[in-house]
């Protein structure tokens, strides 16, 4: 049989109550306000990717992006010779796990051995053919410091075809310009995550972060975009993603066949050229200037 909880008993119990929220909210604003080495870093894994890593890692840095941590899959093409000046930069980390099929088994990898969490207020993910950016023009963690209240945000894809392209083009982002009207599934989301919300590793999905607060999670569709250059050109098509396989599941590892190309590629029919024509517009020597001020000073970004 329960004792009876008497006044000055309930009384503690509120106490005890009230400390430990306060202690919890002294503690959430102490990971808010903590000085981290970099505000914005970004995650991905890829698999003979020569072909597009030096757009894309180029591309991220005039976002705004401060870090890079790449996981690479087991590359068999030119990666690592493209790969290495961005290394001895100081701007980009690579770690090498080949094993397939790990995907998720290979980021919380990363993140523990690059200390991701002590290193970044905030985390980034995306594959290789996911482009980020900001519609207006500005930087990624410019638009972060207005998200104060969440830790979570998600948007979704724009998905683009191959624009008709057999070659592979110089740039993808100024040549693939036809994508499928609206936008791609809410089950297929990337996301930015606020790290001091991170508690286990174990949250880590590749579209989506399990246990975070649902009142500080948002999607925002207008002031982010992800261009997801999908299939690209034929020659892309057919050179990689036909015969690289699946870095998350063996099930998948013979999806993508011709039929799967044509497939997206047919419903790719509305023009968008919005971050073609932000490039257009991009002074290059400021774009030079907006790298190199991001970067140590013993560590220059490769010339432009």
């Amino acid at each position: 049989m329960m004792t009876p909880m008497t006044g000055s008993d309930g009384y503690r119990a509120l106490r005890r109550k009230a400390d430990m929220l306060r202690v919890r909210i002294k503690n959430r604003m102490q990971r808010r306000t903590r000085c981290y080495p970099h505000d914005l870093g970004l995650l991905a894994i890829m698999k003979n990717e020569a072909m597009n890593l030096d757009e894309w890692i180029r591309h991220h840095l005039w976002q705004g992006v401060d870090r890079i941590y790449l996981i690479d899959n087991g590359s068999t093409d030119d990666t690592a010779q493209v790969l290495a000046p961005w290394l001895a930069s100081g701007r980009v980390s690579c770690i090498s796990c080949p094993e397939p099929h790990g995907q998720w088994h290979h980021y919380r990898k990363a993140i523990r051995n690059f200390s991701i969490r002590a290193q970044c207020r905030w985390l980034m993910l995306a594959d290789l053919d996911e482009f980020w950016f900001r519609p207006d023009g500005g930087t990624l963690p410019d638009l972060l410091a207005d998200f104060d209240k969440f830790d979570l945000i998600y948007t979704n894809w724009s998905i683009f075809g191959s624009s008709g392209l057999r070659g592979h083009p110089d740039s993808i982002r100024r040549s693939l310009t036809l994508r499928r009207p609206g936008l791609g599934p809410h089950d297929s989301t990337k996301w930015i995550l606020r790290t001091s919300s991170l508690h286990r590793t174990s949250q880590i999905g590749i579209h989506k972060v399990r246990g975070i607060n649902s009142r500080r999670t948002v999607s925002d569709n207008e002031r982010l975009r992800i261009n997801h250059y999908i299939i690209q050109s034929e020659d892309y098509f057919r050179r990689v993603k036909m015969t690289r396989g699946s870095a998350a599941l063996a099930s998948r590892d013979s999806l993508r066949d011709m039929e799967y190309f044509r497939g997206i590629d047919v419903l790719c029919t509305e023009e968008d050229r919005l971050l073609a024509d932000m490039l257009a517009r991009q002074d290059p020597i400021r774009l030079s200037d907006r790298l190199r001020d991001r970067a140590p000073s013993d560590h220059p970004v490769p010339a432009v």
